[in-house]
């Protein structure tokens, strides 16, 4: 039965130290506690895990919750404990003895929340105790790993349609950061949720500032930019394994406190430096896409891609791990079109029809990394959203747009180049006539006799391509099997001088984003109070934030409480903290006064 408002806010409060609700929580809230199905799709840092929790709190008996990482379940279940609430979990990482001394205390009705990994819900005879429990709610955290055209698709996921049958009664709410429209009807399927409700929150990171930047002295680029974000985390992806060891040794002989993490290394030293970083004795990580699911760090001001990711959907996954705290935070992509060479050299070992979905993606990237369109509405869009905004302010198009300049010339004689050579080549073909090459191919296709061999020969090969990418991007031409270009319908009015075509320059300047705090934050108190915060954290065996979150910090940082009643309204303060830290940080807040 559903609760009454003032329960939710007494609850939220209490326990989670929030006043108010954020957008969508308690409508969700609500259809969850009326008992039926649920679909939550919520950007990171949206507040997903709240609108299971709470009602958990609120429902008589256990929540199961359904998690891909033991990572992911200790960090939740140490973060409501500090909270006050009553939670657990189940896994491979427990001994034997405390793994029976925890299904005791569960029978017992000790805790609210169970997290369990698919695998152990799954294993043969756990099924029958489960089904003994007074479930009242199962939750299904990380939901896109269900789908095969999710990008992190896990097999054991798929089993869960077992679950969901053994417990037709259970309401089951499923939930994801990211899942296009595809993937989304993939869940709904899977889980048999078509009498569920779907809750699709915009896609929309507002707190993210992104930016690509052309991918030329890049280190050097890296260097100068970590030196201006002193004592902030950050996460640095790479597309290799060989990468992150070689850029993590140059950091750290450079003086940063950077550590590296892929799948190569023994899963004990993967577990000790994700714990360095989290616990913030390490700012910086470099990594493959190995990190990062499952990883609830809140303070991550800065993603930044060395590499070219492989798929928009993994890009705003990884990028959507800065800012889960709502402050500004940055993320940067390095590009270069030399990077989309090396993906196809995997993509070529592929079966054919992985192949296909895989250079569909990758030009998806390639056209969001060479777009002057807002970026903020290019990802939205690609997640089937609507975006109605005209100028964002939070990334690089925006803040500086670049000022295009008249190509119809150029891509006439590209396009005709195309047209001309039977739209049987790729771009590099396409230009080797332009440039006059005599290449033995362009010879022997006696491609050298015609009109348009050798007119670009006063354009560099580098800016040909670039603009035959725009072209791309742009839709004057499509790219078939084995990247042969194709003109299409709307290149026929360039071919006959009947538009125009305007391009985004070979070379521009980008400006640093600048993002000012939303009030007065004094900043040598909020550093007192991160060095505060880490000291009892380590005392407690905790990473930082599940202390305070350094948005709780800047409050307090800005709003300066003097006594606990004013500390109480601090956003993030609710009971347990506000007795088990109130008087400690007032005292450092005051000190100085």
């Amino acid at each position: 039965m559903p609760s009454t408002l003032f329960d939710k806010l007494a609850v939220l409060t209490r326990y989670f130290g929030y006043g108010s609700f954020r957008p969508m929580q308690e409508e969700i809230i609500d259809h969850i506690l009326a008992g039926q199905d649920t679909f939550v799709i919520m950007p990171t840092g949206g507040g997903k895990s709240l609108c299971y929790q709470l009602p958990a709190l609120l429902l008589e008996g256990i929540t199961i919750v359904v998690s891909p990482l033991i990572a992911l379940m200790k960090d939740q279940v140490d973060s409501l404990g500090a909270s006050g609430v009553a939670a657990t979990f189940l896994n491979s990482s427990l001994p034997a003895g405390e793994s029976s001394k925890r299904l005791g205390d569960i029978f017992r009705g000790k805790y609210k929340l169970l997290y369990l990994a698919p695998e152990r819900l799954l294993m043969e005879g756990f099924l029958e105790i489960v089904q003994k429990l007074p479930i009242a709610l199962i939750a299904i955290d990380e939901a896109h790993c269900i789908s095969e055209w999710g990008h992190d698709f896990r097999p054991e996921y798929r089993k869960l349609r077992e679950v969901r049958a053994l417990f037709p009664q259970i309401p089951v709410v499923a939930l994801t950061a990211t899942a296009t429209e595809q993937v989304q009807e993939d869940i709904v399927r899977q889980l048999n949720l078509q009498q569920g409700r779907v809750f699709k929150a915009s896609f929309d990171r507002e707190n993210l500032y992104y930016e690509v930047r052309a991918k030329q002295d890049t280190y050097e680029q890296i260097r100068k930019y970590l030196k201006t974000r002193k004592g902030e985390s950050g996460i640095i992806y790479c597309g290799s394994r060989k990468g992150v060891e070689s850029l993590t040794e140059k950091l750290q002989r450079d003086g940063f406190g950077a550590v590296a993490y892929h799948a190569g290394l023994p899963a004990k030293d993967r577990t000790t430096r994700q714990d360095e970083f989290i616990r913030d004795n390490a700012q910086i990580i470099v990594a493959t896409i190995a990190f990062g699911m499952g990883i609830d760090k809140p303070n991550v001001r800065f993603v930044l891609h060395y590499d070219l990711p492989k798929n928009l959907e993994g890009y705003y996954q990884e990028t959507g791990r800065a800012g889960r705290d709502g402050l500004t935070s940055e993320c940067i992509l390095f590009y270069s079109y030399g990077d989309k060479m090396k993906i196809d050299y995997f993509i070529d070992d592929k079966t054919p029809q992985n192949q296909m979905l895989a250079r569909k993606q990758l030009a998806q990237v390639i056209g969001y990394a060479e777009s002057t369109l807002c970026r903020h509405r290019l990802l939205a869009e690609y997640f089937g959203e609507t975006y109605h905004g005209t100028n964002c302010g939070r990334c690089d198009n925006c803040v500086k747009p670049v000022e295009h300049v008249d190509a119809t010339v150029l891509a006439q004689k590209f396009l005709s180049c195309v047209r001309r050579t039977g739209e049987r080549f790729g771009a590099g073909y396409v230009i080797d006539v332009l440039a006059g090459s005599e290449n033995a191919k362009i010879l022997s296709n006696r491609h050298s006799n015609l009109p348009v061999y050798g007119i670009g020969r006063d354009h560099s090969k580098k800016e040909w391509l670039q603009l035959s990418r725009q072209l791309l991007s742009m839709g004057y031409v499509i790219q078939g099997d084995y990247n042969v270009l194709k003109l299409t319908q709307k290149s026929l009015g360039v071919l006959l001088g009947e538009e125009k075509v305007f391009v985004k320059p070979l070379r521009e300047e980008k400006t640093k984003f600048v993002a000012t705090a939303a009030g007065p934050v004094d900043e040598d108190i909020f550093t007192r109070l991160r060095r505060l915060r880490k000291k009892l954290a380590d005392e407690q065996d905790l990473p930082p934030y599940i202390i305070f979150s350094d948005a709780s910090l800047r409050d307090m940082a800005s709003r300066r409480p003097a006594t606990l009643e004013e500390f109480a309204a601090i956003s993030g303060v609710g009971e347990r903290k506000l007795a088990m830290y109130g008087s400690v940080f007032l005292e450092e807040i005051n000190s100085g006064r």
